[in-house]
């Protein structure tokens, strides 16, 4: 039983570490039966097995994210270039950096203050901070990573030796 013990202790840490708040209590009402043949202490020590390996690839940004920019990425013949949709974000609040196999992209667009006199009527546009996260391809040289920001629009290239672009074909044959 203490295996049991153990998994659910895990799993109420794996829970509180994703969501940021503790995992509710489970109540004797709330179990259903496993079909015939399924091992209950087995499938649960998978699923475990499954949030640890989705926790250790999520990585939760340092601020509360308020919303998210929408971005383009493009397979170019020696980068890969993403083009990330801003407006309204001063280029001196963004940052682009590198951490880990990730780029990462940080910012915050301000609230419109217009003066006393002005009067929000509706409003559409969501502001507050904001994070995006790019995988980095394989062979990129992320050393050479650059960023340019105009007209509302943040460019990143990402250097890369050699994307191939081309599909290859190659016979395989069938046994």
């Amino acid at each position: 039983m203490t295996e049991v013990t153990q998994a659910l202790n895990e799993m109420k840490d794996v829970y509180a570490k994703l969501l940021g708040h503790s995992a509710p209590e489970i109540g004797p009402g709330w179990y259903a039966p496993f079909p015939p043949g399924v091992d209950p202490l087995r499938f649960a020590l998978q699923e475990l097995e499954d949030l640890k390996q989705l926790q250790a690839r999520i990585t939760t940004p340092v601020l509360p994210v308020a919303w998210v920019p929408r971005a383009d990425v493009y397979a170019l013949k020696d980068a890969l270039l993403i083009r990330v949709e801003i407006p309204g974000v001063a280029k001196e609040g963004l940052k682009v950096l590198v951490q880990g196999d990730d780029c990462v992209v940080r910012g915050e667009r301000k609230v419109f203050e217009g003066g006393t006199d002005v009067r929000p009527m509706e409003i559409e546009s969501p502001y507050g901070p904001f994070e995006r996260r790019f995988p980095l391809p394989p062979r990129s040289e992320p050393d050479r990573l650059t960023a340019r920001c105009q007209d509302g629009i943040l460019d990143i290239r990402i250097p890369s030796k050699a994307l191939d672009m081309e599909a290859k074909e190659m016979k395989v044959e069938i046994a």
